[in-house]
């Protein structure tokens, strides 16, 4: 008896330790439940923007709770728009792949300039499309923290729709790092940005060839000329990991452009036999061909690389960058600037860095460090990002529409990229930028100011399918809620400058709509 209640009293011990770190690990910052304007401007902050719904929804969840759905969950969409989105993206990549890939079926040795130019056309329709549906995806979503934060990661790890067979591939690279954001790993994110052939082909990767590999040798004794191509291995430096002043070199630059010789991607002119022969290892679109890469020693960020390892050296290369200290201070600071401040205070990227560092890069903790600050609980309260003609975009029409589906993805499409920010379509692999300087001109005001009053007006209706004429959309009565409403929006803006309430006095429905869209309080997030 004596031995069961020692027993049971270690055991309370145990219990009360772990609830010690349960309390310990609890913050007042991260876990205390919003009240509504703080879960509104959270909508905002971390989001396109609130709707009724998803501003109910958030109302009473911890930010802590924000994130983790943020990263957990994928969006739900209306039943008419999942329909829309899939009919929008077409058929999958798998069969337009077996067709106007490397080999596909419907590419002919020979065929004439007019088929030719056909096919070149659905090519690259397909590849908008991919970013149209996208656009649907982020305006309906409810769960607006997971398309805000899958958004960075896409233009960090930017990619150019418009360059070769990116066309087809898009899709997939979205859904690739979709995926990649429930690991929630920094690491994870890099991998499926690199092993996807739409990095190898936007950063030229595919044409690097060792001139001591065996393709490179065969090459060269027929008189062709062949080399190592740096456009990736600086990339993946001076952006993806360590930043521009992360303490590498040239000669660091050189050596991982040796290591990641031999990524690539599908080819036309081999059967799968002759490539498992050779040697060729397959990771969905992406490959890596031994008779490419570069097997000799190298030296990278202090690190000796052994000869003929092949394939496992670019995966050591990619977990050194992924866990190299500058590495930290690169990303963090980055997300720092897109989710509280153009310049964020010194002491809250520290907490991020130190944040990152401890976790392995996982990124809850990092986002958890900034969600804690003293400065972005204060921004929650005083909304100062200068919203990005995304944000700016999609959310006019959250609030315009409240909850009702957004389905004219052509209206989205047509804004966001008249005003210059179409995701994917960013042709230096730098990605757009998040500043307020990047954005704020007077020309840039006007095409605001404009499209507000469109929109307050009904020129721009965000219901009724893509491309449908005016007369064929839905009423204003039909579909109440994608209709521009200056008491609806005030609702959804929360608190406005005395300013700004005297100028809507006197005015009508439409200019008091148009004013509240094109505000200082709209402009900000």
């Amino acid at each position: 008896m004596k031995k069961k209640f020692i027993l049971f009293l270690r055991l309370c011990t145990v219990l009360l330790g772990l609830q010690a770190l349960e309390l310990a690990a609890a913050s007042p910052a991260l876990d205390r439940p919003m009240d509504e304007g703080q879960a509104r401007n959270m909508l905002s902050r971390f989001g396109y923007g609130p709707t009724p719904r998803t501003l109910s929804a958030t109302t009473g969840l911890t930010p802590r709770q924000y994130l983790m759905r943020a990263i957990d969950e994928a969006s739900t969409l209306p039943a008419p728009v999942d329909v829309q989105a899939e009919k929008i993206a077409g058929e999958p990549l798998e069969s337009i792949w077996a067709r106007y890939g490397p080999g596909g079926s419907a590419v002919p040795p020979a065929e004439t300039t007019a088929a030719r130019m056909a096919r070149q056309d659905l090519i690259v329709n397909y590849g908008l499309a991919q970013i149209e549906a996208r656009l649907l995806i982020m305006a309906n979503s409810d769960n607006p923290g997971h398309e805000a934060l899958l958004s960075f990661w896409l233009n960090h790890f930017s990619v150019f729709v418009s360059k070769g067979r990116n066309r087809l591939l898009v899709g997939d690279y979205i859904h690739g790092l979709d995926e990649a954001i429930r690991a929630d790993s920094f690491e994870a994110l890099l991998r499926a940005s690199f092993f996807h052939p739409a990095m190898q082909i936007y950063l030229d990767n595919e044409q690097s060839v060792s001139p001591d590999s065996r393709i490179g040798r065969r090459a060269t004794s027929r008189g062709k000329r062949v080399g190592i191509n740096e456009n990736l291995a600086r990339e993946l430096l001076e952006l993806h990991t360590l930043g521009v002043e992360g303490g590498y070199d040239q000669a660091d630059v050189q050596a991982l452009a040796r290591i990641i010789t031999g990524a690539d991607v599908p080819r036309a002119d081999e059967t799968p036999e002759q490539l498992e022969k050779a040697g060729v290892v397959r990771r969905g679109y992406f490959q890596f061909d031994p008779r490419r890469h570069d097997f000799g020693g190298k030296r990278f960020l202090g690190v000796d690389f052994p000869p003929g390892q092949g394939l496992a050296e670019i995966d050591r290369a990619l977990h050194l960058m992924a866990t190299h200290p500058s590495t930290a201070a690169h990303i963090s600071t980055k997300l720092a600037q897109r989710f509280l401040a153009d310049e964020p205070p010194a002491e809250v990227v520290a907490a991020m860095v130190k944040a990152f560092r401890s976790s392995d890069g996982r990124i809850s903790t990092t986002l958890l460090a900034l969600f804690e600050s003293p400065a972005f609980q204060a921004s929650l309260g005083a909304p100062n990002k200068f919203k990005e003609p995304l944000d700016y975009v999609l959310s006019m029409a959250r609030i315009v529409c409240e909850d009702q589906p957004i389905t004219n993805s052509q209206a989205l499409f047509k804004a966001i990229s008249e005003m210059g920010q179409l995701p994917m379509r960013r042709t230096t692999p730098d990605g757009y930028g998040v500043q307020e300087k990047d954005w704020l001109s007077p020309v840039a005001m006007t095409k605001r100011i404009r499209f507000a009053r469109d929109v307050a007006q009904g020129t721009v209706q965000f219901a009724g399918p893509p491309g449908a004429a005016e007369a064929d959309r839905p009423s204003p009565e039909a579909q109440p809620g994608c209709r521009a409403d200056p008491e609806r929006i005030e609702k959804m803006l929360g608190a406005t400058r005395a300013i700004t309430r005297r100028s809507l006095i006197g005015l009508s429905v439409d200019e008091k709509s148009a004013l509240l869209l094109a505000s200082p309080e709209f402009m900000r997030r």
